[in-house]
């Protein structure tokens, strides 16, 4: 019984250990987003709002709206321009959407 304790502690403890690298995973590609963004004058608010619209933006890709849609949005709503839209498409898509929507992120200069 004493060893089948230790065992669940040490996995509980191990689970626990890997959280934060997990964490910390994300949150330095969100930062990474959010700089590539703001280096290319992206401002689509705070880096939150920003991971979110990109989070978003994958979920209506999945749903059938095309990049276009999504272009269209934020050149409207959003007041960016055709590059910049593009940009944010292309970065959110290497970032945050599944393999199938974009090989990679743009270099753009």
């Amino acid at each position: 019984m004493k060893k089948k304790i230790s065992a669940c502690a040490f996995g509980a403890l191990l689970a626990v250990a890997w959280v934060p690298a997990a964490v910390a995973h994300a949150d330095q590609n969100d930062q990474e987003f959010a700089e590539y963004l703001s280096s290319h004058g992206i401002n689509l608010g705070s880096p939150a709002q920003a991971v979110n619209m990109a989070r978003v933006m994958c979920q209506d890709l999945d749903a059938g709206y095309t990049q276009k849609d999504e272009i269209d949005q934020l050149t409207g709503s959003h007041k960016l321009t055709q590059a910049q839209a593009e940009t944010f498409i292309g970065a959110a898509t290497a970032d945050y959407c599944p393999a199938k929507h974009s090989p990679s992120k743009p270099s753009g200069g």
